[in-house]
């Protein structure tokens, strides 16, 4: 039998007037087409039909009736009948295709293995002068996600051959899966990829909780600062109510020059109108925090008691119809004896008769 070859590629975009061959969408969208050049490494494989491959431990082989099929990850020995290729050829793309997706993520995982042997001290014990390979940790095992979502999409692929093939078709596929070992290898694969992605996950969380940690201590120092802050603030301002209210007890009390006797004649908005010994009406203005009080006087001991305040100030009942004889008062002038500090509302005791 003359030897001869066709050439399997996996592509993604099938180019204009190519056959496809197999179309496949798990674990990606990928076409298988024939082509006539020589396949690029990793995207297919060529079948050689009528030729035998030499003793290989590396390669393995089936018979099924008259088929002999010796498979390489990329060159296949196929002898069989015409009519039988395109059962074979089917075959051959289906376990190639799916092979070769498992061998990609093995690959991955083995060059991330030796890496990861290092990156064991930086996971279980966390410095901040290792922060740089913090985000390594993150982007790892993003990719190891990605990867084990692929696993999962590509299993079913590798556990079952295609129902789209010809039962001659499954046959094959079903003892290339039983002779490269196909479950034990998903299985190993599975475990290294989970001890990756534990390790890895660790690191994440030991990397957030440091973060979580230092970045809580600075949030409770921030805190204790402004509540310090607010305290100082609080203080101030409560040191300036208490000045002022001191300024005004000083000022109602220290700025009071005189106190006299006087008949209230007259009350226009803040200026008061009174007659005093002198019997010369005079009128001066009052204060801004003038007291206004009543009080009873005992004319035989000339004591003033029962003092109380009158809340309305000048705008009391008592200054609004001021008898012609005038409203008799203890009037205080300020420090200057130019304005009225306080009124006090003389009011004469009375005593019951026995």
């Amino acid at each position: 039998m003359v030897a001869d070859r066709i050439c399997i590629s996996f592509v993604e975009e099938v180019p204009e007037g190519v056959k496809i061959f197999r179309e496949y969408t798990h674990p990606r969208k990928i076409y298988a087409i024939e082509v006539a050049d020589v396949c690029p490494p990793h995207a297919g494989f060529e079948v050689v039909f009528g030729e035998t491959l030499q003793v290989d431990p590396a390669a393995i082989s089936i018979k099924q009736d008259n088929i002999a099929i010796t498979w390489k990850r990329n060159q296949v020995h196929v002898q069989c009948p015409s009519e039988s290729r395109l059962d074979v050829l089917s075959a051959l793309a289906d376990f190639g295709f799916y092979e070769g997706e498992l061998h990609r993520l093995e690959s991955d995982l083995e060059v991330q293995e030796p890496l990861a042997q290092k990156d064991v001290k930086f996971a279980h014990r966390i410095h901040h002068s290792n922060r740089e390979h913090w985000p390594r940790f993150g982007e790892t095992i993003e990719r190891f996600n990605r990867d084990r979502l692929i696993y999962a999409r590509l299993c079913p692929q590798l556990g079952f051959p295609s129902l789209t093939l010809s039962p001659k078709s499954r046959q094959i596929v079903s003892k290339l899966l039983r002779e490269s070992n196909m479950e034990d290898r998903l299985e190993m694969y599975s475990d290294r990829l989970e001890a990756m992605e534990e390790l890895y996950e660790g690191a994440n969380d030991r990397v957030a909780d440091y973060r979580w940690y230092r970045g809580g201590h600075f949030l409770e120092w921030i805190i204790v600062i402004i509540l310090v802050f607010e305290g100082i603030a609080m203080s101030v301002e409560l040191g300036l109510h208490v000045y002022e209210l001191n300024r005004d007890l000083k000022s109602d009390v220290s700025d009071l020059a005189e106190e006299f006797e006087a008949n209230i004649v007259q009350v226009v908005n803040d200026r008061v109108s009174f007659v005093g010994k002198s019997l010369e009406p005079k009128t001066l203005a009052t204060v801004k925090n003038l007291r206004v009080q009543e009080g009873r006087l005992d004319r035989k001991s000339g004591e003033v008691t029962q003092v109380s305040a009158l809340e309305k100030g000048l705008a009391d009942e008592i200054f609004q119809n001021i008898p012609p004889t005038g409203i008799k008062a203890m009037l205080l002038t300020d420090s200057k004896n130019e304005k009225i500090a306080q009124i006090q509302v003389l009011r004469a005791s009375s005593k019951k008769a026995k």
